[in-house]
């Protein structure tokens, strides 16, 4: 009769193991890094689309203006809109969470304020005569390549690098698409 052999893994079996997941980490980081980077893109476009919305809405719920105001800071930035009339905040957004690691670029440079009027369109000029902001590039703050930039555009006017006024609309757009794509960001 033999010796049975006692339950559970030997030291090369164990050690095999974590081998093998630590490889398996390894090669699933990039992808993860880039799936965190997109997904913190993503909540930022659609944090300033969604401010830009509720500005219009309530300028045309409120037969008023409503400014709708970004700071596109890395970490403590945030959108806030306000009625013009009295400067009372309506609502405001904070990229604190869940894009914190994003950077933002807007169009036409140094503008940050949209004007809505009371029928939901836009100004042509702002309150304080800034200029009008178009648009808003979102791309991730930190070097991870891969990672997906999308575009906040506010329609109306004429477009932030262009110049041709065919937007309406606000639209948060990816400029990998091309123009003719639904995805796509209009030339």
């Amino acid at each position: 009769m033999m010796p049975r052999r006692p339950a559970g893994f030997t030291l090369v079996e164990l050690m095999i193991g974590i081998v093998i997941a630590a490889l398996l980490v390894v090669l699933a980081l990039p992808a993860y890094q880039v799936w965190i980077a997109d997904a913190q893109i993503r909540n930022a476009a659609e944090s300033i689309a969604s401010g830009l919305r509720f500005a219009q809405s309530q300028a045309v719920a409120r037969n008023s203006t409503v400014e709708f105001i970004i700071d596109p800071t890395i970490g403590t930035g945030g959108w806030r809109a306000r009625l013009v009339i009295d400067g009372s905040i309506l609502e405001t957004g904070v990229f604190a969470e869940g894009s914190n690691l994003t950077a933002m670029r807007v169009f036409p440079a140094g503008a940050n304020t949209v004007t809505f009027t009371s029928l939901g369109a836009i100004a042509g000029a702002n309150a304080d005569a800034s200029p009008v902001l178009t648009e808003v590039d979102v791309t991730t703050s930190t070097a991870v390549t891969g990672a997906r930039n999308l575009n906040v555009l506010v329609g109306g006017g004429a477009s932030g690098r262009s110049g041709q006024a065919t937007r309406t609309g606000i639209k948060v757009c990816d400029p990998k698409w091309p123009a003719t794509d639904p995805k796509g960001c209009p030339a």
